[in-house]
């Protein structure tokens, strides 16, 4: 299989493709060989995306790259899906699951629903929890909207662990293991004590807070805000590193590689913040649309948009290598694993996603049609693939396939 880096320079910065993809299109190369299914062992203390194995945050990780240890690891089926179960949900479900040591976390608009990932049976219920938890060890940490304030749960009864009440109503948490866990509520982002919810340190920004921050190398978190501010500050203490001003306001969580923090805006272009030789500056940006469903990050390559396009972006240059239609929905997000993209919108896509590009697009590995729409997810866990979708008139469900 050739390198990613033999590919870019094969096929050189692409234009943005406006055709949908399809199996069908002249010129669209063959697939690569995936790896094979594997899950190798993660030391959490040495991770610098702060994995731990499992999707147990929005982004998968603490620094939101939704990639399931890496492109070329994990155990995402390659060669098309079957459906295992099946658990409906409200129309009105625009959050994706969070999946962890065997359960699913579904933030809905009645709360958090937690299944069983084996059948998809309800184990317990709490209301007031619209946004993505965080799953860590035997804790599920949430942003309860109802009271408000910050909670913790254990994962397998939901009996409480800990309260703090917020002033302002807190949205989405993010945690880089053995670190605070980083809550917004309003225009302040507070650091609260995993085991006792005390608070380590908070601080003021400008405009609303927006949930789930992702952590950069494993020391700062990039706190994204309505007015269009993006600040790094220091997990130990808060203390300001960084502060970029955009154009407008981001329309997702950020996510962050070793190199830069990546977020869409309003605008509908693609921001990456940072790089080796551009301090904390705007390193490049890419008119990509926007979506709901965040961003992804993985070898080398940032994967944005998803109303009509996905698009794949050199995260150094932020040359675009390849772009494939997606239908016009921006409720899903891509999610990787076993060197395979998977994404929403008219249909849930398997693609190759470092073979090929050009005007064609990526290779595909399958796709699977519902009723409707695809989305919000796909999500990857131990083998599943877990994604919404419109399955008929007037029903919606939460899938779990394999």
């Amino acid at each position: 299989m050739p390198s990613r880096r033999r590919y870019l320079a094969a096929v050189g910065a692409s234009a943005l493709a406006t055709v949908a993809g399809c199996s069908g299109v002249t010129g669209r190369p063959a697939p690569s060989e995936p790896p094979a299914p594997e899950t190798p062992p993660l030391d959490e203390d040495r991770q610098i995306y702060g994995s731990d194995g499992n999707w147990s945050s929005f982004g998968c990780n603490a620094g939101n790259t939704r990639s399931v240890h890496g492109i070329h690891a994990g155990e995402a089926p390659v060669d098309g899906v079957r459906e295992d179960w099946r658990v409906e949900v409200s129309g009105l479900q625009y959050r994706a699951p969070v999946v962890a040591d065997g359960r699913v976390f579904l933030p809905s608009p009645d709360g958090l629903r937690v299944l069983d990932a084996a059948d998809g049976s309800e184990l317990w219920h709490v209301d007031g929890i619209r946004h993505a938890p965080v799953v860590r060890g035997e804790t599920v940490y949430v942003a309860d909207r109802s009271v408000p304030a910050v909670r913790a749960f254990a994962v397998d009864t939901g009996e409480p662990r800990w309260r703090v009440e917020t002033d302002a109503t807190p949205v989405g948490p993010s945690m880089y293991p053995g670190s605070p866990l980083v809550v917004g509520a309003g225009e302040r982002v507070h650091a609260l004590d995993p085991d006792t919810g005390d608070q380590v340190w908070s601080r003021r920004l400008f405009g609303r807070v927006l949930p789930h921050p992702p952590v950069w190398n494993g020391f700062a978190v990039a706190v994204a805000t309505d007015a269009g501010q993006v600040s790094l500050l220091s997990l130990d203490d808060g203390v300001g590193i960084h502060r970029t001003n955009l154009p407008a306001r981001p329309t997702c969580p950020p996510s962050a590689d070793t190199d830069a923090v990546y977020v869409t805006c309003l605008d509908g272009t693609t921001y990456a913040l940072g790089g080796k030789a551009n301090g904390w500056s705007r390193a490049w940006k890419v008119q990509t649309g926007w979506t709901k469903g965040g961003l992804a990050v993985d070898s080398g390559l940032v994967f944005a948009g998803s109303i009509v396009d996905l698009h794949a972006i050199d995260s150094e240059t932020g040359e675009v290598q390849w772009s494939h239609g997606v239908g016009d929905w921006d409720q899903t997000a891509p999610a990787l694993g076993r060197d395979t993209l998977f994404v929403g919108g008219d249909r849930l896509w398997a693609l190759d996603p470092t073979e090929g590009g050009g005007d064609a697009g990526p290779p595909i590995r399958f796709e699977r049609s519902f009723h409707g729409r695809v989305g919000p997810g796909p999500v990857l866990d131990d083998g599943s693939v877990y994604v919404v979708a419109e399955t008929g008139e007037e029903t919606t469900h939460l899938l779990s396939l394999s």
